[in-house]
């Protein structure tokens, strides 16, 4: 039923474990391919946010390099492998819309199910939208959400 998944993973570490446990036992019980995709979407709000001007990003605000965001999918792959799944990673730069960079390459995967993480409702993502409400509106396959 779901033989090929698609675990998204963002830096934050509990809601990544949420969707390694999700994408591990579905593959566990389906004997699911998994690919974990991690989108690197901090990078072009970086660009859009402090354009031209010298201090005006939050001081708070993290950017997180090649090796962290290596780090991330390795990680969740290892815990993935380490049972005994098939599994695999994937960064993507975050050139355009995150939500539509997991799309894209859920479909060139062939996914099955996409596993994405949710934060939950909050103010902003009622007037912006999430990406795991654009991907569950946009996807071509089933997507499960986790909190």
């Amino acid at each position: 039923m779901f033989e090929k998944v698609v675990g998204a993973i963002d830096n934050d570490a509990d809601r990544a474990a949420l969707v390694v446990d999700a994408a591990t036992e579905l593959a566990q019980s389906f004997h699911s391919e998994v690919l974990i995709v991690h989108v690197r979407e901090v990078e072009r709000a970086a660009a859009t946010v402090g354009a031209g001007r010298p201090g005006a990003l939050p001081p708070s605000l993290h950017f997180e390099d090649e090796d962290e965001a290596r780090g991330l999918v390795d990680s969740a792959v290892d815990r993935l492998r380490s049972v005994g799944v098939e599994a695999s990673g994937r960064i993507e730069s975050g050139n355009g819309s995150t939500a539509r960079e997991l799309l894209d390459v859920a479909k060139a995967f062939g996914a099955t199910l996409i596993i994405v993480g949710d934060r939950g409702s909050r103010v902003t993502d009622l007037l912006l939208g999430s990406v795991a409400h654009k991907v569950v509106h946009l996807a071509h396959c089933p997507v499960l959400l986790v909190r």
